[in-house]
């Protein structure tokens, strides 16, 4: 169905069917469009300003109201039109140390809604009364995604998410929880598991006569590929081992990458064998980087957690330690280090500019002591050039591939719009990146210039990777990239009960 609004997903469907519930986002704002079946036209609902672009919603059994979960966990109830819009439930992150929103449920009687905070579900009166934790105490690991209940209100259906990247947040196994005790006694037994395996499931949906689940079954694997600039085209590279975050030894001799979607770092020689193994579950080590000697791995973990670390673990094996073991608030994003081994840049919360915005810190290891570069609030993937007077990174602010001079303490933009994995060539001329919009390709961007050429035509490449995406330089700065070789389907999973 052409949808003429921009960057659409399906939100909800109407329970009798006749619209779809669309989200949107122009950049800007969000907005919740009705969509009328079979064609159309949208209506727009809402576009409030509490709405973001990580906010769910669903319509009331009647379709006469909305609830919606935002991204930062304030739970909000309205007319199925968009009007009348009232906070049922704020964010209680400071009570109950719980995080952002996620997912919103409503009971077939209309009478209870249910949604997540902090990767747990709660569960409210529709009216705003009797706020309390679904399934207190139930499970050691915060986990709970996205769920619904069969349309007779008998079954709740929800995922329990895998300890698994940023990337695939919303995956898990399926449970159960027999609601049919409700109806009969106070008791609630605990839920039940549905699958277990390597398939990883999202977006579990009853079918209307409650004896299906229908989802989707996702079996995550990546191929390294190299570009071939001869053959012009993407080839295996170490066999198609499914690993990113490949990084070259400073002597050549040897590499670390990250296995997908495992998550385990491993050091190995450069053609892939003897490999040894460096950290294990649950840390997920993202963007490692050799010490100018090769004795140590930077790197920060992306595990499944609310804060963000900075590791370092011998190259020869050993225990992975905190890069600031004193600092028990702190994030350490993308660290990197100076191409002396002295210092180490990484991005960090800054408080000071109101919540989640990055400054980019550099933390000397003698001294211990950190310094925030001038200018570089919102700018984030900080990387040295190989000389140590230039630093590019990428600015939220300006939308850009930056760079800064220590020498004159200046950022100046060095190529436009959105930019992904800098990385500098080996001789210090180029910065590398790509782009997914526009032409999607790998560019590379002369540093002294601002020349900019487009190195590789990645129109229709499949990525695949912890983060969605990743890009790396091989010998002779050969691009390195991670393509999709994984399955995903919908399956009908049929519901026996007992």
């Amino acid at each position: 169905m052409p949808v003429p609004l921009a960057n659409a997903g399906v939100v909800d469907v109407m329970p009798d069917g006749s619209s779809l519930l669309v989200g949107s986002w122009d950049g800007k704002k969000t907005s919740l469009w009705a969509y009328q079946l079979p064609a159309g036209p949208p209506r727009l609902i809402t576009a409030d300003k509490v709405i973001d672009s990580t906010a769910s919603a669903a319509w009331s059994p009647d379709g006469g109201s909305l609830a919606l979960i935002t991204g930062q966990g304030n739970l909000y109830r309205m007319r199925g039109d968009g009007t009348a819009m009232h906070l049922l439930s704020p964010s209680p992150e400071t009570a109950y140390g719980v995080g952002p929103g996620g997912c919103v449920a409503w009971s077939p009687d209309g009478l209870r809604i249910r949604f997540t905070r902090g990767s747990r579900y709660w569960e409210i009166g529709a009216d705003g009364s009797g706020l309390h934790p679904l399934l207190p105490g139930w499970h050691d690991r915060e986990g709970e995604g996205c769920g619904r209940w069969t349309p007779d209100g008998r079954f709740f259906v929800f995922l329990l998410r895998d300890l698994l990247p940023h990337s695939m947040f919303d995956m898990g196994q399926l449970w159960v929880l027999d609601e049919r005790s409700r109806l009969l006694r106070s008791e609630r037994h605990e839920p039940t598991q549905l699958t277990a395996g390597p398939i990883h499931w999202a977006d579990p949906f009853p079918s209307k006569d409650g004896k299906k689940i229908f989802a989707r079954g996702v079996v995550p694997r990546g191929e390294l590929v190299r570009w071939d600039a001869q053959a012009r085209e993407f080839r295996p590279w170490l066999r198609g081992i499914s690993a990113e975050f490949l990084a070259y030894s400073p002597d050549g001799q040897s590499l670390v990458y990250v296995t997908f979607p495992e998550g385990i770092l491993w050091r190995a020689n450069s053609d892939g064998s003897n490999a040894v193994q460096l950290t294990s579950p649950p840390i997920y080590p993202d963007d490692p980087h050799w010490s100018p000697d090769g004795s140590r791995i930077l790197f920060f973990d992306i595990g499944f957690g609310s804060r963000i670390r900075g590791y370092l673990v011998p190259s020869q094996g050993g225990s992975a330690e905190p890069l600031q073991p004193d600092d028990e608030e702190g994030t350490q994003f993308d660290p990197v280090w100076s191409p002396d081994g002295r210092k180490i840049i990484f991005g960090s919360d800054s408080p000071e500019h109101g919540g989640p915005t990055m400054d980019l810190k550099i933390l000397d290891l003698a001294t211990h002591q950190t310094v925030v570069i001038r200018g570089s609030d919102g700018v984030y993937s900080p990387r040295w050039s190989p000389d140590g007077r230039f630093l590019a990174a990428l600015s939220t602010p300006t939308l850009a591939l930056t760079v800064f001079d220590f020498k004159t303490q200046q950022w100046r933009v060095l190529a436009k719009g959105w930019c992904h994995w800098p990385a500098w060539s080996a001789d210090g001329q180029f910065v590398y990146f790509f782009r997914d919009s526009g032409i999607p390709g790998v560019y590379r961007v002369r540093a002294s210039s601002g020349a900019e050429e487009r190195v590789v035509d990645l129109t229709g490449f499949r990525f695949a990777g912890a983060v969605s995406s990743w890009l790396g330089l091989g010998p002779h700065d050969t691009p390195l990239l991670l393509r999709d070789a994984g399955t995903d389907d919908i399956y009908a999973l049929t519901l026996r009960q007992k």
